[in-house]
């Protein structure tokens, strides 16, 4: 049973990372950089934007820039204010929205683990390498302000008698021009002798817990202290597939080499709650940052899952199919599941169910993906082109959103091609 269920969550957990970006600064892992980095810039260049500034209702449909993210896929690129940041083999390199242009990389000091290319100049193969062992940036807060974390699989360096070997750095860099704040290495215990990689970072309550992969399967989950960088715990065994707060939820290994589902506290590593997977049964989670995460199971059914407490908020009988994919933006308070067709139901972060469209081609029905959320919208790809609807209301709130984005901020959309990312700004 263990390869079923190790299987069928690496897939989802890839997914589960396609977090919009809303957040961190303090202190050094290795102390280079001191506290006081932390600060907000008094620079002219402040990147993190308005954190009011409502959601867009359409973006212009040509490209201002064209990001350098390598081949087309799924790009471990994250928008925070008015910047793009892109994660890559040797660290994360932050861009314009306005300009296009780069204006701060921040590079790991131990070695990386994996010799590529810039971005832009990757082979496809070079390009799935590292979306599936560089974790995607994600917004923090540090020190009480506004940051983003990258995680970079390297080579640390030998202490006293003994050798290099693989482990991770762990990049914290302000969100207002990209600076560092601090770099933390982490040493996975034993010493790994496949390829490791960052899954998925979850962030909540000053901590960013990590599910590590070795030679592409997830194999543990670590936790790091944000404020003043350190290594919380880390637990080989059990891999995460989702956070929310103080929470984790994941699959622990059990001695009889069957799995077990599991809440997981944040901050100490211990169980929450534990479900006994049945028999027979292959569980697969979905999540993506929200409270609630979506359940399936090897039958048709599905249901969603209180991350701090094991509890079945919503199943089949509310609306929920195996074939709808759910999306929750961390900074809404909705969670929309939909398909094509199966239609659309939302719920809040309680699991109370707001509002459900029926699929059909009518004008109160559901037809459509969704493609990318920012705040409480949600933006549709449609037969016609992407629309743009509220998710507290299930209203279509814009008709024509002009691109159909792959990731949304207040400030710009970002269309993944075979060239690039292009950025389309917004209009107001």
């Amino acid at each position: 049973m263990r390869r079923p269920v190790r299987e069928g969550a690496i897939a989802l957990a890839a997914v589960a990372l396609l977090a919009s970006c809303s957040a961190g600064p303090k202190g050094d892992g290795d102390g280079s950089e001191s506290s006081a980095s932390a600060r907000p810039s008094r620079k002219a260049l402040d990147l993190s934007g308005d954190p009011r500034a409502a959601a867009p209702l359409a973006f212009d449909s040509k490209a201002a820039h064209v990001l350098p993210t390598g081949p087309k896929g799924n790009p471990t690129i994250a928008l925070y204010g008015r910047a793009a940041w892109l994660s890559h083999s040797s660290g994360v390199t932050v861009y314009d929205l306005t300009t296009g242009r780069a204006v701060s990389t921040v590079t790991t000091r131990n070695t990386p683990m994996y010799d590529l290319p810039a971005p832009g100049e990757m082979s496809k193969k070079q390009a799935e390498l590292v979306r599936d062992r560089v974790s995607f940036p994600v917004p923090v807060r540090i020190g009480g302000v506004p940051a983003m974390v990258t995680v970079v699989p390297v080579r640390l360096a030998a202490k006293g008698t003994g050798k290099a070997q693989a482990g991770f750095e762990v990049i914290a860099a302000r969100a207002d021009d990209g600076k560092p704040i601090w770099r933390l290495p982490v040493d996975i215990y034993g010493d790994p002798v496949g390829k490791l990689g960052a899954l998925q970072v979850s962030t909540g309550d000053g901590v960013a817990t990590v599910t590590w992969t070795d030679d592409g399967y997830p194999t543990g989950t670590f936790a790091i202290s944000l404020d003043e960088p350190r290594l919380l715990w880390q637990r080989a065994g059990f891999w995460k597939v989702g956070g929310s707060g103080d929470a984790v939820l994941g699959f622990r290994e059990e001695p009889d080499e069957d799995y077990s589902l599991a809440g997981v506290g944040a901050t100490d590593g211990r169980d929450l709650w534990v479900k006994e997977v049945p028999a027979g049964a292959l569980w697969a989670i979905r999540s993506n940052g929200a409270p609630l995460a979506k359940l399936d199971d090897d039958s048709e059914q599905s249901r969603l899952i209180e991350i701090a407490t094991g509890d079945f908020a919503l199943s089949k009988r509310g609306g929920l199919t195996k074939g709808m994919d759910c999306e929750h933006d961390d900074e809404g308070t909705v969670q929309l599941c939909a398909s094509k067709k199966d239609g659309a139901v939302a719920v809040d972060d309680a699991g109370k169910v707001l509002w459900r469209r029926a699929a059909g081609a009518g004008p109160g029905d559901w037809n459509g993906t969704v493609e990318a959320e920012f705040k409480d919208l949600f933006y549709v790809k449609g037969k016609e082109g992407a629309f743009v609807v509220d998710g507290r209301t299930g209203r279509t709130v814009s008709a024509d959103a002009g691109v159909v984005p792959d990731r949304v901020s207040a400030y710009a959309a970002l269309v993944y091609t075979d060239t690039g990312t292009e950025v389309h700004l917004a209009e107001r």
